[in-house]
């Protein structure tokens, strides 16, 4: 029979992230054909039934994710020198008056950021305690993230085509590694934190005009042009700001 390695399996499953996997199975939290199981590395048959025992649902279940409005002039991580982080922004004052959580984000351990926005992009950013969840922000082709890209005194025709061009070409070659990711997968160990079954999937990117807006210019209020891009996949935000940079 085929055979994953444990920590692999849980994931696969959907049960938790690989190494939120690991944490479990040294605690005894995961059980194999209904036997607790305690080495991570250990090669299952994919037929068995693997399971996570109710105290790991439960400290699985209380995990916290966060979704921050991530203002201009915040990082998600990863900041140049003088530049603040969105972590920062998480404190109980921020928070809207519909959360009913009274948990104080500054006091989370292991809460990360599960997108990659810079300082000059502001927008939904989500942090999360759950391994799964980034792994399934940044890669799943089911999750859809939408940019609204502001281009003041608008764009040609050929400006318009050519940043079309720019977003289809990285989304080739984010085929391209989803396409060797997928050869890699037949290894035991391939396979994402979020389950999905090993590697990058590939992108799909949709750009449309949307309308015109008035910004303001050098010589005060100029009109512009607003477009809707729409990505799915593994396309992370900073390449896609590079392409619009373009």
């Amino acid at each position: 029979p085929a055979l994953e390695r444990l920590a692999v399996r849980c994931a696969r499953l959907g049960l938790c992230s690989r190494a939120e996997a690991v944490s479990y199975i040294r605690l005894g939290l995961v059980s194999v054909d209904g036997a607790p199981a305690r080495n991570a590395a250990a090669l299952v048959p994919v037929s068995a039934a693997v399971a996570l025992l109710d105290r790991g649902q439960r400290m699985q279940s209380q995990k916290v994710t966060i979704a921050l409005n991530k203002p201009l002039n915040y990082a998600a991580c990863r900041a140049p020198a003088g530049t603040p982080l969105a972590r920062s922004l998480l404190v109980p004052e921020n928070r809207v008056l519909s959360c009913r959580t009274r948990q104080d984000p500054r006091k989370l351990g292991g809460l990360s950021a599960a997108d990659v926005l810079d300082e000059l992009t502001e927008g939904l950013l989500l942090f999360s305690q759950d391994g799964r969840v980034a792994t399934r922000v940044a890669r799943d082709a089911n999750v859809e993230k939408e940019y609204r890209l502001a281009l003041p005194g608008g764009a040609s025709a050929s400006q318009l085509a050519a940043l079309r061009a720019c977003l289809a070409a990285e989304a080739a070659q984010a085929a391209a590694v989803a396409a060797a990711e997928a050869a890699r997968a037949t290894s035991v160990d391939a396979v994402d934190d979020d389950g999905t079954g090993g590697g990058v999937q590939a992108a799909s990117v949709e750009c449309e005009e949307i309308g015109d807006f008035v910004g303001s210019g050098e010589g005060g209020e100029a009109p512009g042009l607003l477009l809707r891009i729409l990505v799915r996949g593994a396309l992370p935000a900073a390449r896609l700001r590079q392409s619009c940079a373009l």
